[in-house]
């Protein structure tokens, strides 16, 4: 597991378009439910953060959008 900032710290550099409030927004929302939507995007944007996340140490899945 990671610290609450590292998290918001990582996905602020990951989505660049995310901002601090939203980054901690969504850091919380995983916290408490195991989960998060982080963005809705393209599918290429989509691949490239969820593997940088990853490669930070944060778990990442894609979706598609319903």
């Amino acid at each position: 597991y990671n610290s609450m900032e590292y998290v918001v710290q990582t996905l602020m550099e990951t989505v660049p378009s995310l901002t601090q409030p939203q980054a901690v927004s969504i850091m919380m929302e995983a916290h408490t439910n195991g989960l998060a939507l982080v963005i809705t995007c393209a599918q290429e944007h989509a691949e490239f953060y969820s593997e940088t996340l990853k490669m930070k140490g944060l778990d990442s899945t894609i979706e598609p959008d319903e």
